[in-house]
């Protein structure tokens, strides 16, 4: 009877024992798959990262015109700032979303400005009561126009250049 059990628990073993090859089998199959494809993807991607090879690649044609060096989606303003009946003040400073874009040394300040920048006077520095009036404005901040602003000290708001009102 002994004979009988250990020749079951063997076939069993070696059942165990193909089943496990096998498995190992597909694993490697699967892996080596994977490493394949992932391979294969990246060497595309590199490919197709060059416009001549793209071009080759790819039948279809690209929507629109690559930009230039430069483009533009907003409409720039001017504004100029000077001072009301004074000559030179280099100790008052515009800034332009709080960093400085000019002073007032030759008495006016031309600045080119975009869609919600903020302007201010920095009159810290400045020792006597000034006025600084919106001189000129182009076209799309005509609202600004004449607008006087008094500075004595501290950081004194201007306007926003927004070009919808």
């Amino acid at each position: 009877m002994k004979t009988i059990i250990s020749k079951q628990t063997g076939d069993k073993r070696l059942k165990r024992e193909k089943k496990a090859w096998k498995c190992d089998g597909i694993e490697k199959i699967l892996r080596n798959i994977f490493i394949v494809v992932f391979v294969t993807f990246i060497a595309v991607q590199a490919v197709l990262t060059n416009d001549g090879t793209r071009d080759l690649l790819v039948r279809d044609a690209l929507d629109g015109v690559p930009l230039g060096d430069e483009a533009f989606l907003f409409e720039t303003c001017r504004m100029e700032l000077k001072l009301d009946g004074m000559a030179g003040r280099p100790e008052l400073k515009v800034l332009v979303n709080g960093a400085e874009a000019g002073n007032f040394s030759n008495g006016a300040v031309l600045l080119e400005l975009k869609e919600g920048d903020v302007v201010e006077l920095d009159a810290s520095g400045l020792l006597v009561h000034t006025e600084v009036q919106i001189s000129a404005v182009s076209r799309n901040l005509a609202h600004l126009l004449g607008r006087t602003v008094a500075a004595a000290d501290g950081i004194v708001p201007v306007a926003t250049a927004y070009t919808n009102k």
